[in-house]
């Protein structure tokens, strides 16, 4: 297998993927987490780059930023990889990559169905050629469904999903979420996949073809509300004046304060005590009777709301705190990253001659036994093109004849050419 051929690292630095070879066609935000993810596992990752690079590198940034600055989602999306920087369109990089292939354990691509193939690299025949290869596709549908040649991204799978349709108030326009929650989630089950291979492979030798979609993973994550839909005779419709879902029944919300906003959680039976807190009672106990958090909730919500939006969000929270419910300030992303309760062991800070000082945050996984690796800041583009081409055993002048011939690209910067 090729794992057994793998570098290893030092006695007493083993990882759950130490020795594990990883190819990743990777680029914009699915891809390159779950190859981040594999990295943070031990696994050593070569993310393969055309010589123009991932989008992502220039993406999105700060609008003052320099031109040639990278992308902060780049630099908090690629560390614990190489970059190997080629151009697959060139008959003289095929034989390049093949010989990577034959000393990998997995392949990882997010490109649209087909990309790969037509640079020469088919799955089939890769996996036919070496039998215990994974090779993992990560795709907007099912890359073996009929939908497989459509385009996606993650706010199109939340709009398709209906993901985007639970968000926002009922008589308003449907509110996505504000973050790129189906790409990570992918990324996850790739991961998940992907390790569930590898595991396999160790009972019979064999590898396989590892799919995962966005489409079915945002119906996952779905999981209660999908159920919902599948069986329940009536369906819910999004709340107004804060009720944050539409299975909940009143006071579960987000209810704007005078200087912000609070979350509040409680089960119905706590409408009383609410509204004792805040005066309310004469108006929302008459509402709350047999199934009245239910089928008044907009109602009550609304008086809450007209209530809690005359309070600062301190007061809010003192009035609330004597009922026992789960209560929090709405925060934004720079106060919770200052929370070191929440954030503390999350954050690290790089110094790298590519993105300078900047700090990321780290996966959320803790093994007891085996702490994530973090050895590589997010890699300049083709940063390591000659120190991964000398590993796969080809030597200088025929790098230097793929340097000159434009096969391949290496880092501009001095320090990183290896």
């Amino acid at each position: 297998m090729a794992g057994s051929r793998a570098k290893g690292s030092q006695d007493g630095d083993v990882r759950p993927l130490t020795g594990i070879r990883v190819l990743a066609f990777t680029h914009y935000a699915a891809g390159p987490i779950a190859a981040q993810y594999l990295g943070s596992l031990g696994a050593e990752v070569v993310k393969i780059e055309a010589p123009t690079g991932d989008y992502q590198r220039n993406g999105i940034k700060e609008p003052t930023a320099a031109a040639d600055a990278p992308s902060p989602y780049f630099l908090g999306l690629n560390r614990n990889q190489r970059s190997l920087s080629i151009d697959l369109k060139r008959p003289e990089a095929q034989p390049v990559i093949r010989d990577m292939i034959s000393q990998a354990d997995v392949i990882l691509e997010n490109f649209r169905p087909g990309v790969l193939e037509r640079m020469g690299l088919c799955r089939s025949e890769l996996i036919a050629e070496h039998p215990s290869l994974v090779y993992c596709s990560i795709a907007a549908y099912d890359p073996a469904g009929p939908s497989r040649e459509t385009p996606g991204q993650d706010l199109i799978i939340q709009a398709l999903s209906g993901i985007a349709s639970l968000g926002g108030a009922a008589d308003g326009p449907p509110i996505p979420a504000g973050a790129y929650i189906v790409d990570t989630y992918t990324a996850s089950q790739a991961v998940i996949g992907i390790q569930a291979a590898l595991r396999q492979r160790d009972h019979t030798g064999l590898g396989q073809w590892v799919r995962v979609d966005m489409m079915s993973c945002a119906l996952h994550l779905l999981a209660s509300e999908t159920s919902y839909a599948l069986n329940a005779k009536d369906q819910a419709s999004r709340g107004r004046n804060g009720i944050s879902h539409s299975h909940q029944p009143a006071p579960y919300g987000i209810y704007s304060t005078l200087d912000g906003a609070i979350a509040v959680v409680a089960y119905p039976e706590a409408l009383p005590d609410i509204a004792t807190a805040l005066g309310l009672s004469d108006q929302i106990i008459p509402l709350v009777k047999g199934k009245g958090p239910w089928t008044s909730r907009d109602q009550i919500a609304g008086i809450l709301s007209d209530r809690l939006c005359q309070l600062t969000s301190e007061d809010a929270l003192a009035r609330l705190a004597s009922t026992g419910i789960l209560l929090a300030p709405v925060r934004s992303i720079d106060q919770a990253l200052a929370d070191p309760a929440v954030a503390g062991e999350l954050v690290r800070e790089v110094e790298h001659s590519y993105g300078g000082r900047y700090r990321v945050i780290l996966e959320p996984l803790k093994l007891s036994a085996s702490s994530l690796v973090f050895n590589r800041p997010a890699p300049d583009l083709g940063e390591h093109t000659v120190e991964v081409l000398r590993e796969t055993g080809i030597d200088q002048e025929r790098i230097d004849a793929l340097i000159a011939g434009g096969v391949i690209r290496v880092s501009s910067r001095p320090q990183d050419r290896k």
